[in-house]
């Protein structure tokens, strides 16, 4: 038997066998087939015992998801399951990533994308092994709409961890369609995220070192991808690559997420520990929010996990934290001052508040945030349920 061997199950959801399918399985020797089906209602009741690694759910054209396939990932929780389809339809696609399918695979079948899932179930059942050091949290920053303030709270929020926890932190730019990270911080360099997407394959911790650019002593800045033509090449493939080899590397990840509405946002949103989704208190942010809120916290398994931060918060305003929190029903979780002057010194310098204005009502207001960040997810130790339990993982490519 080979030492990565994986086992897997073949259900043919719509009732149909497909050579094709099993001419793909004959050429994986590392894969060892315990069985195939065209019977849904009866698929889980032969694996009383040991469930298969993996199942392997063909559906053909098939553009919604029938109930049985919303329960299997619940009825086999030590499973991986992995949908085939012809459909792309978003619905499908958003449905099946709410239900725990942790992989999609595009009809025809072929043997690379199929390798290449298996590999990610292989890396998945190393990191839940005894030993596992998978420390870094990533804290995802975004907003619902254009210029609420994510890239100056992500860039000032990193700086505030540092001095919350210990550790090493990395700030990523996934700002689209204009990376500002380089800009807020005054830095320039030659290297971005299109470097680790370009050389995936290979990718390892000294590469990705190498691409990092330090600012400071603890910090560590990915630059987002500045041309528009590169950005369509951050493939979410990549992303699981990139962000798993960032968790080994640092305490956490501080990703600064535009607001776009696309899969590379819902994969993010995956990943993450934590997502502070900001809003100011205007008519026009809550009538924005009101209608983005409730996929947002349908999208991430953990709804705990998706925080309200309220940005350039002024008591003297017309609205209130308690016109948000009854609109929403959900409270905000911490609200940062409105300090304009504070805020044009730290753009106008390129250097964050920590420097620009260490007395700032701003600046203490993000450090109170950090620490409420700390205190939320744990500092540097997993704690044991977060090994026990994996994240649900989802792939759209």
């Amino acid at each position: 038997m080979y030492l990565d061997q994986l086992t897997i199950s073949i259900l043919f959801g719509t009732g149909l066998q497909s050579p094709e399918i099993m001419a793909v399985l004959d050429k994986l020797p590392h894969l060892k087939l315990l069985g195939q089906t065209t019977d849904p209602q009866g698929f889980v009741g032969q694996y009383k015992g040991v469930s298969p690694d993996v199942v392997l759910v063909e559906m053909n054209g098939e553009s919604r998801v029938p109930e049985w396939l919303e329960n299997l990932p619940q009825e086999m929780p030590h499973t991986h399951v992995m949908l085939c389809s012809f459909s792309r339809e978003p619905d499908f696609l958003i449905r099946a990533m709410q239900v725990g399918i942790r992989e999609f695979l595009p009809l025809p079948l072929t043997q690379a994308d199929l390798e290449g899932a298996l590999s990610r179930v292989r890396m998945a059942r190393k990191q839940l092994m005894p030993g596992d050091n998978r420390q870094g949290r990533i804290i995802v920053v975004t907003g619902h709409k254009g210029g609420v303030g994510s890239t100056t709270i992500a860039v000032n929020l990193a700086q505030a961890l540092m001095e919350s926890s210990a550790g090493q932190m990395a700030l990523v730019d996934l700002g689209r369609p204009f990376p500002d990270v380089g800009t807020f911080l005054d830095l320039e360099s030659n290297y971005s995220i299109v470097d680790l997407i370009q050389n995936i394959a290979t990718l390892d911790k000294s590469f990705l070192q190498r691409i990092m650019q330090p600012y400071g002593a603890r910090l560590s800045v990915l630059h987002g991808a500045a041309d528009f033509r590169e950005q369509d090449s951050i493939e979410l493939e990549s992303l699981e690559r990139i962000f798993a080899i960032l968790r080994n590397m640092y305490s956490f990840i501080v990703i600064d997420l535009s607001h776009w509405l696309d899969e590379l946002f819902l994969k993010v949103l995956t990943e993450a520990d934590m997502v502070l989704m900001l809003t100011g208190l205007t008519v026009p942010d809550l009538r924005n929010l009101k209608k983005l809120w409730p996929y947002t916290v349908e999208w991430h398994q953990d709804k705990r996990k998706i925080k309200l931060v309220v940005n350039r918060f002024d008591n003297s305003s017309g609205l209130q934290l308690r016109d948000l929190e009854s609109l929403l029903q959900h409270t905000a979780f911490a609200t940062l001052p409105n300090d304009y002057q504070a805020l044009m010194q730290c753009l106008n310098q390129g250097s964050p508040l920590m420097g620009t204005a260490p007395r700032s009502k701003l600046w203490r207001g993000i450090k109170e945030l950090a620490s409420k960040l700390v205190q939320e997810i744990g500092d540097d130790e997993h704690q044991a349920d977060a090994i026990a339990a994996p994240k649900k993982k989802f792939w759209l490519f």
